[in-house]
């Protein structure tokens, strides 16, 4: 019930995108619908990820940013699982269990728009280079399970 919930609120957003994709595919094929439009879905996920990756100004305010982050999981845990799989002096990871967003354009024949969405992390990782990095070696677009996040303070190594 929870996942069509979620999925249905993503449905509900997404729908006139999937549209236009589905319109402009007929025309132009699905590749180059993703190419025309994937670039605003990375633009419009990068800004919602504002309420989501805290920005600091540098990567002394590194715990700051994760308990920000945490406290950010409230609004975001009403369509992503989110688990802390590690919290640590100098790295954050977590796993998202779940994207409505990749089952939504994969369920309308669209999941190869999916790394446009996927695409918004690594912009707002560069926009905060010095501060921290970001790795993801998992990703629920790419088939596996989870996305896992990892965001590790700029100047120091994984623990």
């Amino acid at each position: 019930m929870k996942r069509a919930l979620r999925n249905a609120v993503v449905l509900i957003f997404s729908a006139p995108l999937i549209l236009l994709i589905a319109v402009w595919s007929l025309f132009h094929g699905k590749e180059k619908a993703f190419r025309v439009f994937g670039p605003g879905l990375t633009r419009a996920a990068k800004r919602s990820l504002r309420y989501w990756v805290p920005d600091i100004r540098n990567a002394s305010e590194f715990n700051a940013f994760k308990d920000r982050m945490k406290q950010n999981f409230r609004l975001w845990n009403l369509l992503y699982d989110i688990d802390i799989a590690e919290d640590s002096e100098n790295t954050f990871k977590i796993l998202v269990r779940n994207c409505p967003f990749c089952e939504v354009f994969a369920l309308a024949g669209f999941g190869g728009i999916n790394a446009y969405v996927c695409k918004a992390d690594w912009e707002i990782a560069e926009d905060s280079k010095g501060k921290w990095s970001f790795g993801r070696y998992k990703t629920i677009a790419a088939g596996d399970r989870f996305c896992d996040h990892t965001y590790i303070r700029c100047g120091k190594t994984a623990d």
